[in-house]
């Protein structure tokens, strides 16, 4: 176990295997400027979106802005559950992007969690349900 220094977590000394180490002491460009550079086939807003999100954060506020994200959409999913996630510290910085589009009979959810520093994408996922207009 390594000894604990100003540059180290908690976390860390608890977790041997952490690829994704805290960073939360560095700087990062901003989360619109990450986009513009972002390779589109890694991750793209959808094309007249009703609602999207981009948020530089830390890891272990993903439940929290997913879910925020998630309330704006009126989607229905669970927390997001980063107890598997144990090699990436909770405070090392993230991108999140996230996108919904809906239309009279569909509706498209799709998110990207991304590794600041090393812009490797850590986490991802979309889904896909008819909607049903109440108003109708």
């Amino acid at each position: 176990m390594k000894a604990a220094n100003s540059s180290t977590s908690i976390y860390e000394n608890v977790n041997p295997k952490l690829i994704y180490p805290d960073n939360h002491g560095k700087s990062f460009i901003s989360e619109d400027e990450f986009y513009s550079t972002l390779d589109k086939n890694i991750y793209e807003e959808y094309i007249n979106a009703a609602f999207s999100m981009r948020q530089k954060i830390t890891f272990k506020d993903l439940p929290d802005i997913e879910e925020v994200f998630n309330q704006k959409t009126r989607n229905a999913y669970k927390k997001m559950n980063l107890q598997k996630q144990t090699h990436v510290d909770p405070n090392r910085q993230v991108y999140f992007f996230a996108s919904f589009h809906q239309n009279e009979t569909e509706e498209f959810h799709k998110f990207v969690v991304i590794d600041a520093e090393t812009k490797v994408e850590l986490m991802g996922g979309n889904s896909y349900h008819k909607y049903f207009n109440p108003y109708k």
